[in-house]
């Protein structure tokens, strides 16, 4: 089938915003992700350090990370969008999701019963589906 207006994908660009955190491999932005037609949406956008790109398999690395990640489906679990090329950087796009880190609420002091419950019960229930997922050969992927 011949592609029309209607099917052909728009091009998609990608504006960074700012640094939301650095880590072992890279370092994490907050982006937009813009389509013809003005379409926006807010994105995070995970870069791989460029000493690290130079290093056997790392780029593979990041696709398999990408490439895990976009067969997993659960709240608490990050959704990807995509492998993307920035000005000669790799990185991988994801949702944005706003709010604070596990670690960043513990600093306040111990969690009440209650949310502490809850958010063990969330991060069990992705381990699971990290575990049980079938990969790509019907298998586990045991993540």
């Amino acid at each position: 089938m011949k592609d029309s207006p209607e099917t052909t994908p728009p091009a998609r660009r990608y504006r960074i915003d700012k640094v939301l955190g650095r880590g072992g491999q890279g370092t994490v932005y907050q982006g937009r992700l813009q389509t013809a037609g003005g379409f926006e949406k807010p994105v995070a956008i995970k870069v791989l350090d460029p000493e690290l790109a130079r290093r056997p398999g790392m780029i593979a690395r990041l696709r398999d990370e990408a490439r895990m990640l976009g067969l997993l489906h659960h709240r608490a679990i990050v959704k990807v969008d995509g492998l993307v090329e920035i000005q000669g950087h790799h990185g991988v796009v994801m949702e944005l999701v706003e709010g604070c880190t596990l670690l960043e609420l513990l600093r306040q002091g111990p969690l009440p019963l209650g949310p502490a419950l809850l958010a063990a019960a969330e991060i069990a229930g992705a381990l699971d589906v990290a575990w049980q997922r079938p990969g790509p050969d019907g298998r586990p992927l045991r993540l």
